[in-house]
């Protein structure tokens, strides 16, 4: 998980361009002021990068924090996982 999270915190970081050092998965994204068109980048970005779909205006995806974000990549990563696993 923690590669994950590395990973997301630098896509953030480079498209946001904020200083990877300074967030931490307490780091509430409001707190970084990412502008729409920049948090749009960055899903495209987490997207491309993990090969899912992050649903952003799902109730069960809520975004508030970095750690959010890495929750719920992990658990798109599973899901798809999960659908890719033989049916018996």
């Amino acid at each position: 998980m923690a590669d994950i999270a590395d990973r997301i915190v630098e896509i953030i970081a480079k498209e946001a361009k904020l200083d990877a050092s300074k967030l931490t998965l307490d780091t509430r994204l409001e707190e970084l002021k990412i502008e729409s068109l920049d948090l749009v980048q960055i899903l495209f970005a987490i997207e491309d990068e993990f090969d899912v779909y992050v649903p952003y205006n799902d109730e069960a995806y809520k975004l508030e924090t970095l750690r959010d974000v890495v929750d719920g990549v992990n658990r798109l990563i599973a899901e798809k996982q999960g659908e890719a696993a033989p049916k018996s």
